[in-house]
């Protein structure tokens, strides 16, 4: 087997990597995997490295964040060959999604010993999101974080932006069309998922699932700050859907416009503002997952880290 690591040196603390990268590598090696290391060295660079390797690899290890994992996917085009992931940055929500350690060294045993499982992939025009897209104030605080203050503050960083769009944030109602039942509606607030987890831990709806076919999409109506924090509250306390100022869809082609300018993000980066028309593919990406019967907790996570620490290359 071979493979190409796709890492990126800003998606997390450099003493981290410099700690766990020999582990990985010799875990890779002890289960006969080929591999090329490249770093990432500007935006968007984990695409081009995607395209010039995919013919010539098995399956592409990303050491990093969501934001480099959606990179390489955009690299792959519309054929995606599987991928490994090594959670490394500041949010990593797919990996949790997928049940893969943040532990570098048993994310890379589970390369070894993993299986695949296809999930599905959205589209906001065109280009490629694993995630959520999002309207309102969560986009806001995207588009004004300080990247500076997120490398070293991570997470941190879009709670202080939140907290300021949060009071500065001029609503301006969004337009939602769902091109595949002729629903239209409108409100303030708009999250699509595509996972059941948005933004970390957090969980919009656990009937959500990364490889069902579906986005599920959260509508707010109200625009007061009042109601936003209520809403907040609503979304911690995992009750958002049962608000009655709150309206829940499922679909697989929507349309997002504006009368005004409307920010998006998706996947906790920047997009274009709407117009916009979000999609999904079902089950388009193959990822390697641990495997049930194979899953590493506890003791056997401990052991199986301490060996590959420990063991003396030959």
């Amino acid at each position: 087997m071979k493979t190409i690591i796709i890492i990126n040196r800003k998606a997390g603390k450099r003493i981290f990597l410099d700690l766990y990268l020999p582990q990985v590598i010799r875990v890779l090696e002890k289960g006969n995997i080929a591999f090329r290391i490249c770093y990432t060295r500007y935006s968007g660079h984990a695409a081009i490295l995607t395209a010039k390797y995919a013919n010539q690899v098995d399956f592409i290890t990303i050491f990093g964040g969501d934001g480099t994992i959606r990179e390489v996917i955009k690299g792959m085009a519309e054929n995606p060959i599987p991928i490994g992931i090594i959670p490394f940055g500041t949010v990593n929500v797919l990996a949790l999604d997928l049940g893969i350690s943040f532990n570098p060294v048993i994310a890379a045993d589970n390369l070894v010993k993993g299986c695949l499982k296809n999930i599905d992939v959205g589209y906001l025009n065109g280009e490629p999101f694993l995630l959520m897209v999002s309207a309102g104030i969560d986009a806001l605080a995207v588009h004004n974080v300080d990247l500076r203050t997120k490398r070293y503050l991570g997470k941190v960083a879009y709670v202080i932006s939140a907290l300021w769009a949060a009071f500065t944030y001029r609503s301006r109602r969004v337009r939602i069309v769902l091109n595949d039942q002729g629903i239209k509606d409108r409100g303030y607030q708009l999250i699509i998922s595509n996972s059941r987890f948005y933004g970390g831990s957090l969980r919009l709806d656990e009937r959500a699932s990364i490889d069902d076919g579906w986005l599920d999409i959260i509508l707010f109506k109200k625009s007061s700050i009042l109601d936003t924090f209520r809403l907040l509250m609503g979304v911690l306390l995992h009750i958002a859907k049962g608000m009655d100022d709150v309206a829940c869809y499922r679909s697989r082609d929507i349309l997002i416009d504006s009368r005004g300018r409307v920010n998006l993000q998706m996947d906790g980066d920047k997009a274009p503002p709407a117009p916009a028309r979000v999609r999904v593919k079902k089950h388009q990406l193959p990822v390697i997952v641990p495997r049930k019967d194979l899953k590493q907790e506890g003791f056997e996570a401990i052991r199986t880290v301490i060996t590959t620490v420990f063991s003396v290359k030959k």
